[in-house]
């Protein structure tokens, strides 16, 4: 490969990194996304009057990732693909640009013992950490009625 391919090669893709435009939070209120399984997702942070415990769940091995399609009031997750098996559906309540409440949506499906116990908490309030490349990396919290903070921090990639 000669200087000049060499030097036309490193412009061109100089100039398509700088045409790449930075991810904000606007940019993940609407579209397709995916949860990928992290180490970090399975971890949660549990406080209690003074004690603080992390549990480790155990992940279901079968989920490599979750599919997520979302507007501004709504979201459907599907795991390892759309239209692959059951999916949950969830209610977004903004807070702030990037901040929302998610609740799960009964009238679009029956809700488990959990999903029940999370709508019972007033839902799971998820704040970002950062945005790096296509991923927002966020910290999901719920308080429980009994004063309970429970924590888990992931990752939602846009498509």
């Amino acid at each position: 490969m000669s200087i000049k391919q060499i030097l036309i090669i490193g412009t061109l893709l100089t100039m398509m990194n700088s045409w790449s435009q930075n991810l904000t939070c606007d940019d993940f209120k609407t579209g397709e996304f995916y949860i990928p399984q992290t180490s970090v997702s399975k971890s949660y942070t549990i406080v209690s009057n003074d004690s603080i415990r992390k549990i480790d769940k155990e992940r279901d091995k079968q989920v490599q990732q979750y599919i997520v399609i979302r507007d501004i009031k709504t979201q459907t997750e599907w795991k390892n693909g759309i239209n692959n098996g059951n999916p949950t559906y969830e209610k977004i309540e903004w807070i702030d640009k990037c901040s929302y409440r998610l609740t799960y949506d009964e009238s679009k499906m029956e809700l488990d013992e959990y999903e029940n116990w999370v709508n019972s908490n007033k839902g799971i309030i998820v704040s970002k950490i950062n945005i790096e490349n296509k991923c927002m990396f966020y910290d999901a919290t719920m308080t429980t009625n009994e004063g309970q903070t429970i924590s888990q921090k992931g990752q939602i990639c846009k498509k």
